[in-house]
Formats: C-alpha cells, sequence, structure tokens
C-alpha cells in the first residue's frame, strides 16, 4: 500500500517538473522571437507594438507618444494579425 503511494506521488512530482519545464522552455521561445514591430500583450494586460529590443527590456509604444520600457520577461504574448 505505501509503495503504491510512494509510486504515485513520484509520478505527480515528474509531471508537475515536466510542465514547469515546458513553461519555462515556451516562454524562451517567446522572447527570442521578439522583433521590432511585434504587437504584444504583457502579463498586466497592456497592448502594444515593440519600438526598441534591449539585452533584458523592450520598449513599447502603447499609443501615438505614449512609450513603456518593459521586462522581456513581461510578455504574455505576440499578437498575430487576425487577433488584432
Amino acid at each position: 500500500m505505501d509503495l503504491i503511494l510512494l509510486a504515485v506521488l513520484a509520478a505527480m512530482i515528474l509531471l508537475l517538473v515536466n510542465q514547469n519545464r515546458k513553461r519555462k522552455r515556451d516562454a524562451a521561445n517567446l522572447v527570442e522571437t521578439l522583433q521590432v514591430g511585434s504587437n504584444v500583450i504583457l502579463h498586466a494586460g497592456i497592448k502594444g507594438k515593440v519600438i526598441a529590443i534591449g539585452e533584458d527590456d523592450l520598449e513599447i509604444e502603447t499609443t501615438p507618444g505614449t512609450k513603456l520600457k518593459v521586462l522581456k520577461q513581461a510578455v504574455r504574448a505576440i499578437q498575430t494579425s487576425e487577433e488584432n
């Protein structure tokens, strides 16, 4: 009985570790695909267009003349033309 519980616990831990690795890999791929001119959505729900990319941060324009400097990791998604 104890062996079954330990096996189930080990399987759950492995699944959680795998999901965490996949999430980190997907986030890293998203950051790598950022380009100037991309429309992005931040984790805070802010939408904007990338106008400059630095080493750890990027600059987005939310409305004409309004620029924000944010960390690359703050990007949740890149909008495609169909989502606009």
